[in-house]
C-alpha cells in the first residue's frame, strides 16, 4: 500500500493531533484524557520527543496519501521488549491504514531497534483494533479488567503479543 507511510512525528503535526484526539470517537478507545485538554498535544509532543532522545520512544505520524491520518508509537519497555499504541483519525477509518502502520512499526522495531517481542492491549469492545493486531501476527494472550482508578476502569482489555 504505497499510499500509507509512517514518519517521525513533527512539530507541525501538533494541531492535527490536538484536533483528532479531542474527538470522542478517538478518545473512547484510547488512553488519552477525555475531554482532551487544550494544549495537550503540545505537551504530548514535548514528552515523546524527550523520550525519543533517550531511545525509549519512537512516535510516528501515520500518513495516508501524504495527509496526517493518525499516530503510532513504539516504546522500549525493557531489553528486547516493546509496546505499541496507535490511533487512526475517524475520516481515515476502514481503509487498512492501521494494519499497514502496525506492519511498518513492527519492521522498525525488529530491524532498527532490535526488539524480540512487542506487546499491546486494546479494549475488548474495539474489535477493529484486535483485527489490526491479528492481521499482523499478534496472538491473543489474555483478558484483564482495567483498574477502576484508570480511564476505562472496569472495562475488559485484551493483551496481544508478537515475538520475532
Amino acid at each position: 500500500m504505497d499510499s500509507i507511510a509512517i514518519r517521525m512525528v513533527e512539530e507541525k503535526d501538533i494541531p492535527l493531533v490536538q484536533r483528532y484526539v479531542s474527538q470522542k470517537e478517538v478518545a473512547r478507545t484510547t488512553n488519552v484524557p477525555e475531554p482532551y485538554p487544550e494544549g495537550g498535544a503540545k505537551e504530548w509532543y514535548k514528552i515523546v520527543m524527550e523520550e525519543k532522545e533517550r531511545g525509549k520512544h519512537f512516535p510516528f505520524a501515520i500518513l495516508f496519501d501524504g495527509e496526517f491520518a493518525g499516530s503510532i508509537s513504539l516504546r522500549v519497555e525493557k531489553d528486547g521488549q516493546g509496546a505499541i499504541d496507535y490511533w487512526v483519525a475517524p475520516p481515515f477509518w476502514n481503509k487498512g491504514i492501521g494494519t499497514e502502520a502496525v506492519k511498518r512499526v513492527i519492521a522498525f522495531g525488529e530491524n532498527q531497534v532490535g526488539l524480540e517481542a512487542i506487546e499491546t492491549c486494546c479494549l475488548k469492545e474495539n474489535p477493529g483494533s484486535s483485527m489490526v493486531l491479528e492481521k499482523n501476527g499478534f496472538r491473543y494472550i489474555r483478558d484483564f479488567e482495567i483498574d477502576p482508578e484508570e480511564k476505562h476502569g472496569g472495562k475488559i482489555a485484551q493483551v496481544y503479543r508478537l515475538e520475532f
